[in-house]
């Protein structure tokens, strides 16, 4: 949930207790962060529900360090059995149990969701590893660049694409919804992201649109939205 819409809610509803939660449809719920910590801890998604646990791992299977993105993996009694009819993907994503003593049948979750632990062990979201763009050498995560171009205040809902480029390897396209139309200036935002970006994270263009493509669900459908 943005940083920028919880402070809103903050100041709208200086009452109201605000529960931040990560969850999985193969696992429900795996995370939340208290209200308490709602202020201290922006843009945390919290740290494992009763009952879970949560690891960090890389793509050896160990268990990150503070700071280090993983793969968040899910451990709990809520892990599902797998998808209907399609063992193939259940056997990728609901996998034997790295934690479970020899012999156990016990079946964990892979997200495919890149997270990062602090020292506290608070846990944030850093983006999807099928969804990482290769530009100038760097891995960057759409979700990280969205971030930052919907805290410059300019646009209600944008969504981040990657082209490809003969010298950058991807190159960075951001889709947006002005916030105010009639007031909207590509080279605004572009502005803003020099000012807040690595050079690498800075969008080669802007695309400007009344609506982005929805999901049946209400998500926006990012295949569906033009490079």
């Amino acid at each position: 949930f943005p940083v920028e819409l919880v402070a809103r809610y903050r100041k709208l509803l200086p009452e109201t207790r605000i529960y931040l939660m990560y969850g999985l449809s193969e696992a429900f719920r795996s995370t939340y962060l208290p209200p308490d910590q709602v202020d201290r801890r922006p843009g945390s998604m919290g740290r494992a529900i009763p009952e879970t646990e949560i690891h960090v791992l890389d793509e050896n299977g160990r268990e990150c360090g503070p700071g280090e993105a993983g793969e968040l993996v899910h451990r709990g009694p809520t892990v599902a059995l797998g998808y209907w009819r399609d063992p193939e993907t259940s056997a990728a994503v609901f996998r034997e149990s790295p934690f479970a003593p020899p012999g156990s049948e016990e079946r964990v979750v892979y997200s495919g969701d890149l997270v990062r632990r602090d020292e506290d062990g608070f846990l944030y979201f850093a983006g999807r590893r099928d969804q990482l763009m290769k530009c100038q050498g760097y891995r960057v995560s759409p979700d990280e660049v969205e971030e930052t171009i919907f805290a410059s205040g300019l646009v209600a809902e944008v969504v981040v694409r990657g082209v490809p480029d003969p010298v950058m390897g991807q190159a960075i396209v951001a889709h947006v919804v002005p916030r105010d139309p009639a007031s909207f200036s590509e080279q605004t935002l572009l502005a803003y992201c020099r000012r807040e970006m690595p050079s690498y994270m800075i969008p080669r263009a802007v695309r400007t649109h009344e609506s982005l493509p929805r999901t049946a669900s209400g998500k926006v459908d990012r295949k569906s939205v033009d490079s």
